[in-house]
């Protein structure tokens, strides 16, 4: 693998724009500064103002570290290689999420209120994108709908990711609207996470690894 600056230049404009807001926001913030909000975007947790920039320093370096790297230690690199763009794609997609988060937090401790409904459609927008992508991402055992039938088959991971694709970008269409409308933040995600996670992960690649194993295309698992 050949390293290129060409494709780590998002990511590092998400780490520099995180210094340079971190620079500029760091002085105007009290020395206390709330950290975690409850449902209804209303602080109930604090911590001092240094550890809250380290936190989120560490977490999106942190970040590009994992997802940059852990790809290669996966049993089927050689295989997942050719398409080793698509799990850059994915992490940087996460950073960019990290660095809105960042966003976010600093104006709840500027502000005592979290933008809730902003962060809801935030993660809309981020499930809608990563639908996108899901379809296309090769079988591994770090990213993408990671259980015991989808990583046993090819075939179930490949339908699996299609049907998951479709469900992410509906879930994340489904979450902007309600987030516009003004739902309940935890409701809207309940109504839009439970059936992506339960129909996408879990059901149909459960169903679909027994059809396959009833008409005896499923005798051991495909490594």
């Amino acid at each position: 693998m050949r390293w290129s600056i060409k494709r780590e230049i998002l990511p590092l404009g998400v780490m520099i724009a995180l210094l340079v807001l971190s620079f500029y926001f760091y002085p105007g913030l009290p020395d206390t500064v709330a950290s975690h909000f409850n449902s209804r975007g209303v602080p109930d947790g604090y911590m001092p103002k240094p550890q809250f920039f380290l936190l989120f320093g560490g977490l999106i370096a942190g970040l590009y570290l994992l997802l940059t790297f852990i790809p290669l230690i996966d049993p089927f690199w050689r295989k997942i290689q050719p398409r080793y763009g698509i799990f850059l794609m994915m992490r940087d997609l996460a950073m960019l999420f990290f660095l809105f988060m960042f966003v976010l937090a600093i104006v709840g401790a500027r502000t005592g209120a979290l933008p809730v409904q902003a962060l809801n459609i935030g993660f809309g927008l981020l499930f809608v994108l990563l639908g996108n992508w899901l379809p296309k991402l090769p079988r591994n055992f770090f990213f993408g709908i990671r259980t015991p039938w989808t990583l046993a088959s090819e075939e179930v991971w490949k339908k699996s990711h299609i049907l998951g694709g479709w469900l992410f970008v509906a879930g994340g269409i489904a979450l902007i609207i309600l987030s516009l409308f003004g739902a309940n933040p935890v409701i809207a995600l309940t109504v839009t996470l439970t059936p992506v996670v339960l129909v996408g992960a879990i059901i149909y690649p459960f169903a679909l690894y027994k059809k396959l194993q009833k008409e005896g295309r499923m005798s051991a698992p495909e490594l």
